[in-house]
């Protein structure tokens, strides 16, 4: 079974592997599962669907009239089957994906998978090639030609179940995945047309803005279900991360509406942290608030870390105080079962190291500005918050951010302000300089 809400939390994590330790397979391995997202789970006019089912039909019972499906039946292979498919590039395949001539399951209690392969990555390039003789780069090559010989095997399987419809909380974790990924992985495609087209989708298709409300749920041309507190929170997160990839106020001014919205209907004044539900409803007898971090965050986690980031944006005070009294709500929960709540964790971190601010002042296809977001992306400073200001943008980003308005060019050049709690260090043009002022910030 493939969920969306996995494959956009594991792109997260991936990505800031990639950037903390400057390893390419991190970064390899979320490109791989954003090109599944897009080839297999993406809506055509942008939004993204929920999930792919584990079970489908075997290919050998393609043709039979009542076929049973089975467990991953799409996603396992044959070593002989593997063999025909690729050719001379079989055996660089075979170590690559750990493929064994009897099957590779270590533990198969309803024997699906008998005598079939499930390829994972067993081994690296530089092995492979040291142990069939190859160069690293024929090495890649046959590699290269085997998976796209098995894709065209399995494309011609038939496929699992797709369950299509359109989330928006899910939705929100992916658009942040796919930004994070435009900003921080360089020369992978076009991420950012990606997240742009999912977050318009879910603008004009789950929003509604005369009422301030979002919808919850959307599937061949219908929407409903009055959204959930996690379905403003994870939104948020994913416009907050566009905003900070492609510096358009319009992404910051929605998430910010959302933040509001999602503080008048789910906020609890006298506890704090934000309810699941708005209480409206009456076959809701009660109104609890999601205080375990499981397979997706709980709403008030998300918030805080969303909050961190706008406080840190806007000076707003009144959003460092939810912060605060949230914190208070979760604490205990937070001492006593920390493994329950570790989005909360995260940003109880973030709180205490701060939350730096990065403005990188240029039109965003110059050579200078590039260079100087190239220096930022090699750094991985999980808390700070990246600020791009082009002048396209500038006098709209002015009046949502207005100490933005004063970072201007220095010499006519794209020029970085590295900041904390809105006081900034010299500005600077020099890509050597910033990469110092970063490695300062990082050690701070």
């Amino acid at each position: 079974e493939k969920m969306l809400y996995d494959q956009a939390q594991l792109v997260l994590v991936y990505v800031e592997a990639a950037q903390l330790t400057g390893d390419p397979f991190f970064a390899e391995v979320a490109a791989d599962t954003l090109e599944y997202v897009q080839r297999d789970l993406m809506h055509p006019e942008g939004g993204f669907y929920s999930a792919e089912d584990a079970d489908s039909v075997p290919p050998e019972l393609a043709a039979d009239p009542s076929p049973l499906k089975s467990e991953g039946a799409f996603y396992i292979w044959g070593d002989e089957e593997i063999g025909r498919a690729i050719g001379d590039a079989a055996d660089a395949v075979r170590l690559r994906y750990g493929i064994l001539p009897d099957g590779n399951a270590p533990f198969d209690p309803q024997n699906e998978f008998t005598h079939k392969n499930l390829l994972y990555a067993a081994r690296d390039i530089d092995e492979i090639a040291s142990m069939t003789g190859r160069t690293v780069a024929d090495t890649e090559a046959a590699v290269s030609r085997g998976r796209a010989a098995l894709l065209a095997v399995r494309s011609a399987r038939p496929r699992p179940q797709l369950d299509d419809k359109v989330l928006t909380a899910w939705n929100g974790l992916m658009i942040a995945a796919f930004a994070r990924a435009g900003r921080v992985i360089d020369g992978h495609g076009d991420y950012l047309g990606v997240a742009r087209r999912a977050a318009s989708f879910i603008r004009v298709n789950l929003w509604k803005p005369d009422e301030g409300t979002l919808l919850r749920r959307y599937r061949q041309g219908a929407a409903g279900v009055d959204a959930y507190a996690e379905d403003y929170a994870y939104l948020i997160f994913g416009l907050v991360e566009l905003f900070q990839a492609d510096g358009d106020p319009a992404w910051l001014d929605w998430a910010l509406t959302l933040q509001g919205r999602l503080d008048a209907l789910f906020w609890d004044p006298v506890d704090g942290g934000w309810y699941s539900t708005t209480g409206k409803d009456a076959s809701v007898l009660l109104r609890l608030k999601d205080e375990y971090d499981g397979a997706e965050p709980a709403a008030s986690s998300v918030a805080v870390l969303n909050l961190l980031a706008l406080s840190h944006l806007t000076g707003d005070s009144a959003m460092a105080d939810r912060v605060a009294a949230t914190f208070g709500t979760f604490g205990a929960s937070a001492s006593m079962s920390g493994r329950g709540v570790p989005m909360m964790l995260a940003a109880l971190s973030t709180y205490h190291s701060g939350v730096p601010q990065i403005v990188i002042v240029g039109e965003p296809d110059a050579a200078d500005t590039g260079a100087l977001s190239g220096i930022v992306r090699q750094h991985y400073i999980p808390t700070a918050v990246v600020v791009p200001v082009s002048e396209t943008h500038r006098e709209a980003l002015s009046r949502l951010l207005p100490w933005t308005g004063s970072l201007r060019q220095r010499e006519g050049r794209a020029t970085a302000y590295v900041c904390r709690d809105f006081a900034c260090q010299t500005p600077t043009t020099s890509v050597d300089e910033l990469d110092a002022q970063l490695e300062e910030t990082t050690h701070t």
